[in-house]
């Protein structure tokens, strides 16, 4: 896969197609590969670009003083968009990437033309919204997950965490491979966990997101990350929002058809506006 530096640190992507460009942001424990299946289908109208963040996949862990947060992987994602594009692009996020790509709209806002938000993992503003057992739900998933870490355990917390996201028995039915994939990962989805929950994007904060947004969720997805999909879809000004029939969480696996379609037409539908 291609690199690129930024901020004197190696970032993996690969890319495919041309036209205007996409790029596309991964979920946590994942990496740009996530995207293949989705990017094969647009890539005969999109130049669909998919960086690795920091820590994930090929590109290098954050080695930073400060604690990773998102606002750091916005940081890699402008980087990206800027090394690599000449023009605004069409963003989308997915999960822990979707929580990214927030921060990017926020905080470089003329970097893209679109925005697609696939269950943002945006945890914070539940409590916002005073949604407490909600937001208890996913922090005392992540909880686990850090703690079995903490111990040694890490069957057990990959066990906690992909069994929550998409149904009990998913980590028993993995083969070995998947779960060598998923351990490599522990210590970056150990850091996103915090990342996610120490996100500071406020209320407030979405009604200053001024791009044509699509928010997507998947439509057997769990109630938190279907919750915090319809505040968003609530409070951002140029919001459309769309369920993902049969969909769990990790829909741009399980239904990569869907979201491409949706990423499509959303582009198309706003530059008619």
């Amino acid at each position: 896969m291609p690199t690129i530096t930024i901020d004197r640190r190696r970032v993996s992507y690969f890319e495919s197609g041309a036209g205007a460009p996409v790029v596309l942001l991964h979920a946590g424990g994942s990496s740009g590969k996530q995207w293949a299946k989705t990017a094969q289908l647009l890539e005969s109208r999109y130049r669909v670009i998919a960086p690795d963040l920091w820590g994930f996949g090929e590109t290098e862990k954050w080695s930073g003083e400060e604690e990773l947060t998102h606002d750091h992987q916005a940081l890699l994602a402008a980087g990206v968009i800027q090394h690599l594009c000449q023009e605004p692009v069409h963003l989308v996020g997915h999960s822990y990437g979707g929580a990214t790509a927030v921060r990017l709209m926020l905080r470089y806002a003329a970097l893209m033309r679109t925005a697609v938000l696939v269950e943002p993992i945006v945890m914070p503003l539940l409590k916002l919204q005073g949604e407490e057992k909600l937001f208890r739900e996913y922090l005392e998933m992540a909880e686990h997950f850090i703690n079995n870490v903490a111990s040694g355990d890490l069957d057990e917390a990959w066990r906690g965490f992909l069994d929550y996201r998409n149904g009990p028995g998913t980590w028993e039915a993995l083969s070995e491979a998947s779960r060598k994939r998923f351990r490599a990962t522990t210590e970056s989805t150990v850091v996103g966990f915090r990342s996610n929950l120490n996100n500071p994007t406020s209320i407030e904060d979405l009604a200053l997101l001024s791009h044509p947004t699509l928010v997507l969720c998947g439509e057997k997805t769990t109630v938190p990350d279907r919750r915090v999909t319809e505040i968003l879809r609530d409070h951002i000004p140029r919001c459309r929002y769309k369920i993902i029939p049969g969909a769990e969480h990790m829909s741009p696996l399980t239904h990569p058809g869907f979201i491409a379609e949706a990423v499509g037409r959303h582009i198309d539908e706003s530059a008619a506006l």
